[in-house]
């Protein structure tokens, strides 16, 4: 079990991103984690994977910069574990194959994409890794809406 958590408590969260891999987090306790700081530490790969997160989650597709630079970490939590995600209310996703045997996709999940896919019975939202590749634009855009005009 793990621990480590990143960006807002599962109480205050609007949704929770279940992870296979943890960052490379600032050495000094007492320096702030912030998205900047975490893609300066990480590189170009955790940029891409907070973008994604952002155009996951803004309110207007067209403000998600904004909230990846200003607000990501106070709107979402980042969960390490299977364990840390019990009993959460808001939408949770899964990230990856990583965690398919713990949390298997339910049979009445409505299927989301074509050629990438993503499958969503509240609360959970079981998506691939997000990396472009796997995660495009048209497959968040999907997403999106199917989570926020409550089709899924």
């Amino acid at each position: 079990m793990s621990d480590l958590w990143l960006g807002a408590s599962i109480q205050q969260a609007r949704c929770i991103f279940l992870m296979p891999n943890k960052p490379i987090f600032p050495s000094s306790e007492s320096e702030p984690v912030s998205v900047a700081r975490l893609i300066e530490l990480n590189g170009n790969h955790w940029r891409k994977i907070f973008t994604i997160m952002a155009k996951l989650v803004a309110t207007d597709l067209l403000s998600w910069k904004s909230v990846r630079d200003d607000c990501l970490l106070d709107w979402v939590g980042i969960a390490f574990s299977v364990d840390q995600i019990h009993d959460c209310e808001q939408t949770v996703f899964i990230v990856g194959k990583t965690f398919e045997a713990d949390l298997p996709i339910k049979k009445q999940a409505v299927k989301v994409g074509y050629k990438q896919i993503a499958y969503v019975s509240h609360p959970y939202v079981w998506c691939p890794y997000l990396d472009y590749r796997q995660f495009p634009n048209s497959l968040i855009s999907e997403l999106r809406a199917c989570i926020l005009e409550s089709k899924c």
